[in-house]
């Protein structure tokens, strides 16, 4: 039996009497897409989707014109065997996700191990990026990885750079992965004792959503906050459709390829051409000594030019 993919898109909504906002996030042909390149051991599998949900909740509660990204980095005594766990979206919902790891350190844990960010990552730090081009200044927010899970990770920045509470619950499975997310509004009611029942109401009520529920693709998207908050006030606003997209090219690798020292691209010269592979989608690009010796050149004119 042919398992139904969750549909791909984010639902924003708010919770009036509990002055509450968060989104929906159901991601499935992109995920699978983007896991399906890479062939990843589960556990990897596992917190590149927590990764990519994750991304796809908080950049749909910002307004921006470019990418946001979010980039663990594992480092240190205690780094584990994911090097770099990077997921990232464009403002027009292009999604892609990519995860290094050392196999040997990875299959030292067992075949059990569980997709823990304590297990997986270790320690190191987790990176959350807007950039929106060259002609503004990238904002970044930087958290320690510390907790089990990438969203334990997210509510630690949140609260203690944001001074606001999130929470998140996620689940994926066949269908796909899906993530709510609910963040606490700044109160102006004075009445922070009120203002915090509020919030721990929405929390629990955050933590009964079953996994079940979150992955049944015959369940629409408002259904999910509507069975939560239906007593507290819920408003839903448009859907925003998010799809895999790679953003690699022939012409952007060329360009990399002209930043390389000229003895390195003597090299790949001598060696009559290299090929190029994309991290995130897998697709390779080969480049002829032809061209390669093309690109030298052009670099040594720029050179020359310069001096």
């Amino acid at each position: 039996m042919t398992t139904q993919l969750l549909e791909d898109r984010v639902l924003p909504f708010q919770i009036d009497n509990l002055d509450i906002r968060g989104r929906v996030v159901r991601l499935g042909a992109s995920v699978k897409t983007i896991l399906e390149a890479h062939k990843y051991p589960k556990p990897i599998e596992d917190i590149l989707s927590e990764a990519m949900g994750i991304t796809v909740a908080l950049a749909s509660g910002m307004k921006y014109t470019g990418v946001f990204s979010l980039q663990a980095i594992s480092e240190g005594k205690g780094a584990g065997p994911i090097k770099a766990l990077v997921a990232d979206i464009t403002s027009e919902g292009g999604l892609r996700g990519y995860a290094g790891f050392d196999a040997e350190k990875l299959a030292a844990l067992g075949p059990d191990v569980s997709p823990r960010v304590d297990s997986l990552l270790g320690t190191g730090r987790l990176a959350f990026t807007v950039d929106q081009g060259k002609h503004m200044q990238p904002y970044q927010g930087i958290t320690a990885l510390e907790g089990e899970s990438l969203s334990a990770c997210a509510h630690t920045y949140f609260k203690n750079s944001e001074q606001l509470d999130a929470a998140f619950k996620i689940a994926h499975g066949d269908s796909g992965v899906c993530v709510v997310m609910i963040q606490r509004l700044p109160d102006e009611s004075g009445d922070e004792e009120a203002a915090k029942e509020k919030w721990e109401h929405a929390s629990i009520m955050l933590k009964s959503l079953t996994d079940k529920e979150m992955l049944d693709a015959s369940l629409g998207l408002a259904d999910l906050p509507f069975r939560l908050f239906h007593e507290d006030g819920v408003r839903v606003y448009e859907t925003k459709t998010i799809q895999q997209e790679c953003r690699c090219s022939e012409e952007r690798l060329k360009t990399t390829l002209k930043s390389m020292p000229i003895p390195e691209l003597d090299d790949m010269i001598e060696e009559g051409g290299t090929t190029v592979t994309c991290h995130f989608c897998s697709t390779d690009y080969e480049f002829s000594a032809g061209q390669l010796t093309q690109l030298r050149d052009e670099k040594k004119a720029q050179m020359a030019q310069k001096d």
